[in-house]
This record gives structure tokens, C-alpha cells and sequence, in this order.
């Protein structure tokens, strides 16, 4: 006879830090970090180098902050109008190419 399984239902779940549970209750503007200062981030690329520990908040460029924001990097953009064109061309090529790529199998 055959046993019955029943489907086990995982969650995922993120680990994020404080700070950030709060920024997203508040609905601050102020970016913070996902994780807190001290924490070893784990990303040693070479064998004798030392593990990359994050720092304060405060201690990061403030440019950093801004990177993901897509509205900040379309004002940004918006500003340098020669970067936009070359943005814009580069996205027309893409579906050019898509296009005729598809196209071509038919």
C-alpha cells in the first residue's frame, strides 16, 4: 500500500534588520542599511584577504542610498540629456534585436 504525503507548505522569509522594519512602517525617507554595523558580509574574493565588515550608515557615500531609487536616477538622467538619448537608443536597439530574433525562427 502506498503512503499518502501531504504537501508541506514552506514560507521563505527574509531576514532584514530593524532599522528597516521601521523605515517601512514610517515611511521615512532616510535609507537605511539592511544590516546592521559589524556584521561580516561574507563577500571575500581573495584567499588572503580579510572578510568585508558593513559599516554605519553614516560612514557609506550618499549616492549609495540613491542607486535602486528609480525616480533619482530619472532625474538624474533628465539632467544630462546626451546620457538619456544613449539610454534610450540603447533600449531601441535591444528590442531591434529582439525583434528580429524572433522573427528569424519563424
Amino acid at each position: 500500500m502506498l503512503a499518502r504525503f501531504t504537501p508541506v507548505l514552506r514560507v521563505r522569509s527574509f531576514s532584514t534588520s530593524r532599522g528597516v522594519l521601521q523605515q517601512a512602517k514610517t515611511g521615512s525617507e532616510a535609507a537605511l542599511s539592511s544590516c546592521p554595523a559589524g556584521t561580516v558580509l561574507n563577500l571575500q574574493i581573495k584567499k588572503s584577504g580579510k572578510e568585508p565588515v558593513a559599516l554605519e550608515d553614516h560612514e557609506y557615500p550618499e549616492w549609495l542610498w540613491s542607486v535602486l531609487d528609480p525616480k533619482a536616477q530619472l532625474k538624474k538622467l533628465q539632467q544630462d540629456p546626451l546620457k538619456m538619448r544613449k539610454k534610450q537608443l540603447r533600449s531601441a536597439n535591444r528590442d531591434k534585436i529582439k525583434q528580429s530574433n524572433f522573427l528569424a525562427k519563424m
